[in-house]
């Protein structure tokens, strides 16, 4: 079948109406501009969050108390010892030689000040092993040596972002840094920028030794601290991961089938966690802006109705001079599937420049659009050019050439 001469008539057709072709695509613009927005902001934070914690190391275990909604709630409430303190890590140390590295680690919100400017940061409470198991770097200054920790010095470390909130101008190591308002601390290093993202700005934050935060702790905080803990090269981050959760049983002595009152996780645990929630996402924002595609799907349709009933006399005089049904029918199919991947198309264009832009505000990047998101904004337009247009077509094709050719 030829289809150049339906084509030609279809493109004429859209050419002749300009502004309604335009006005008619936007429903497809937004949704698809939409779903590339998304599906480029989730896979940024995807990255970023992978980073932080390729960062830290392929053999880098984090341990953390269990959380009230993880567990049913009467399964929760039979957790006996539900506390993690630094004598199990202690403990926990002792047991296992295959541990390179422990670290106490536990995060606060407060209130810094320094030299009248005020910022809410993130306080991080830990020892002089973090920045050397999360893999950051210092610009200036010094970190922690062994007698900040065994004397409680009120020294601290902090993030590039902070110090821009705080105002300071010039070099700050040395200055005095007020947090919550009852502890001051000597600023001794500061740290290299990393870069934020989408909720977390990993430099908007003090890290100070966990013996001089823990005065600002209550007893309930003193009790649920994190770890993190780096297990010898020669075993796997799995392998070890299963040896802490043993070993953290004894510890705490639990036996048989009760549940753990703490959560080990290797990075390929993390990786597999942050994976499904990332592509939860996908697939329920994925869902919602479908809606405008199909409203746009509408929107076709009904324009080709006033398509076919404004060129019933054109359909008449083609009909006359010998074109089949199949060919009318071709015709409007043709415009309907034009229109919907002509929208397609810019609303990719449109997406991938505001998905740069966001992700930009966002995360400091742009996260990667894969080939799947590009084809399916492609394809799925096209089928509901073809599925919405299909019954315009078929109602331009039956129509009757001498009935046609006396429409006014």
């Amino acid at each position: 079948m030829d289809i150049r001469e339906p084509l030609s008539a279809a493109v004429r057709a859209l050419k002749t109406n300009k502004m309604r072709s335009a006005l008619t695509t936007l429903g497809i613009i937004i949704g698809v501009a939409a779903v590339i927005v998304v599906v480029s902001l989730v896979q940024g934070l995807k990255t970023s969050v992978l980073k932080q914690v390729e960062k830290a190391g392929s053999q880098t275990l984090f341990v953390r108390p269990v959380f009230p909604g993880e567990l049913p709630p009467e399964e929760f409430a039979r957790i006996k010892d539900r506390d993690l303190t630094l004598d199990h890590m202690r403990a926990l140390a002792k047991d296992m030689p295959q541990l390179t590295h422990l670290t106490p680690v536990f995060f606060a919100g407060y209130e810094a000040k320094l030299a009248g400017r005020t910022a809410n940061t993130r306080v991080v409470m830990t020892d002089d092993s973090y920045l050397e198991l999360n893999s950051i770097n210092l610009s200036a200054g010094r970190n922690f040596v062994p007698s900040d920790l065994r004397l409680a010095n009120k020294v601290a470390i902090l993030g590039t972002t902070l110090v821009e909130k705080l105002g300071v101008q010039g070099n700050p190591i040395g200055r005095i840094l007020v947090v919550n308002n009852n502890l001051s601390l000597e600023i001794v290093g500061l740290l290299e920028t990393q870069g934020g993202s989408l909720g977390n700005d990993p430099d908007d934050v003090i890290i100070v030794p966990l013996s001089t935060g823990i005065s600002q702790l209550t007893e309930a905080q003193r009790r649920q601290l994190f770890f993190q803990a780096r297990v010898d090269p020669r075993l796997s981050a799995d392998d070890g991961a299963d040896m802490v959760t043993d070993a953290l049983r004894r510890i705490k002595g639990l036996r048989g089938k009760q549940p753990n009152s703490f959560r080990v996780f290797s990075p390929k645990q993390i990786t597999g966690i942050v994976s499904g929630i990332t592509g939860t996402i996908t697939a329920v924002a994925g869902g919602m802006v479908s809606i405008a595609l199909l409203v746009g799907g509408i929107g076709i349709m009904n324009i080709m109705l006033v398509s076919v009933t404004e060129r019933t006399r054109e359909i008449g005089v083609r009909k006359a001079v010998g074109a089949k049904r199949r060919d009318i029918m071709l015709q409007f199919l043709i415009e309907a599937a034009f229109l919907c991947l002509m929208g397609g198309a810019i609303g990719v264009g449109l997406g991938f420049v505001l998905g740069a832009i966001l992700g930009k505000a966002l995360m400091g990047t742009m996260g990667s659009v894969p080939l799947w998101a590009i084809t399916s904004a492609l394809a799925v337009p096209g089928a509901i050019g073809l599925i919405f247009g299909l019954y315009p077509a078929a109602k331009a094709s039956k129509l009757d050439p001498i009935e046609a050719l006396r429409y006014e």
